[in-house]
């Protein structure tokens, strides 16, 4: 039988390092337990600790890494992951790592150490992590090279955004883009609606957001607003993005949608209780998050996987911040 020295060796670490894996009790890097994991499987290892874990845990433990449970877009993707894997008799450990790396990382070496059949994330951090032994599946903010991956279809949300203002009578229009520091894929809405909005008559103006936090949010829309008093259109990346630009526009005394008009993205729950009710391009977070966990289902039990990136459909939700286009031709 392999002892911990004889592990410790194998994976290159101390025996200190081993045992804090082992008894789950201090600190462990990702990297380490993914190092101490593979060199407990090759050898065999299994002290009581560990085999009672492995017995009693194995596949019944799912982690879902949101960036920040206090956006409403992330409670709904936890709901349709949890809903789930309830009916599969799994557990979901939910952890809120903000843009924390080291938090990241804490999380993952806990989910390894209780042997989780998976990891639902936002971020994909399985280039940073080669040789993770359980399957990661990223949700929403995905990357080109990413293996396994549920989100929107975001290039046509970005078309039908510009699309439907355009149509609803923009004459200058600003285009508010992401944080440029999130997945490639999320800014395919900018692009999308820049591309069509310059196939229009329509003027263009640009800002960058740098948060998707309401209170930062908002920061921003009072500088941009005030510069920017021509505008008669918003397109936002986000509804939270679009509520705090409501909020502006009240404080400015502003007319939504006869003098600005406003479009969100998400269509999460508080958007139909703005005043005016928010339009925005609908896309399903809790759809999200349901095929998410089962594609770490499927996996973890070893059923065969047709599709390991799923892209969903979007759609435009009417409301109130839109001008109709029988207002439109009123004016």
């Amino acid at each position: 039988m392999a002892t911990i020295k004889q592990v410790a060796q194998e994976a290159g670490v101390s025996k200190s390092t081993v045992s804090r894996y082992v008894s789950q009790n201090g600190y462990v890097s990702a990297e380490a337990a993914i190092k101490i994991k593979q060199a407990i499987d090759k050898l065999h290892y299994s002290p009581n600790i560990l085999a009672q874990s492995l017995k009693t845990k194995k596949n019944q433990l799912v982690g879902l890494l949101l960036p920040d449970i206090s956006n409403p877009f992330f409670p709904r993707l936890a709901r349709g992951a949890e809903v789930f894997l309830k009916e599969k008799d799994y557990r979901v450990m939910l952890g809120n790592i903000a843009s924390s790396e080291s938090l990241e990382e804490e999380y993952i070496n806990v989910l390894l150490q209780n042997n989780a059949a998976g990891i639902i994330t936002t971020h994909d951090f399985t280039k940073k992590f080669p040789n993770l032994p359980i399957p990661v599946v990223v949700v929403d903010r995905i990357e080109q090279d990413t293996t396994y991956g549920v989100y929107s279809d975001n290039k046509y949300g970005g078309w039908l955004a510009a699309k439907t203002v355009a149509e609803a009578g923009a004459n200058h229009v600003l285009l508010i883009r992401g944080p440029l520091d999130y997945a490639e894929n999320i800014n395919e809405r900018f692009e999308s609606s820049l591309a069509y909005l310059q196939q229009t008559s329509a003027k263009v103006t640009i800002y960058d957001s740098q948060s998707f936090e309401f209170e930062s949010i908002q920061a921003e829309a009072q500088v941009i607003l005030t510069k920017e008093q021509a505008i008669d259109s918003i397109i936002a990346p986000s509804d939270i993005h679009a509520i705090a630009y409501i909020h502006e526009l009240h404080a400015l005394g502003k007319k939504i949608p006869e003098e600005v008009q406003v479009m969100g993205y998400d269509d999460i729950m508080m958007s139909q209780f703005t005043y005016p009710s928010l339009s925005t391009i609908h896309q399903s977070s809790y759809s999200m998050g349901k095929y998410a966990a089962e594609l770490i289902y499927k996996i973890a039990n070893q059923i065969p996987v047709e599709d390991k990136r799923i892209k969903l459909p979007v759609h435009y939700v009417e409301r109130e911040t839109i001008r109709r286009k029988f207002e439109k031709n009123k004016s």
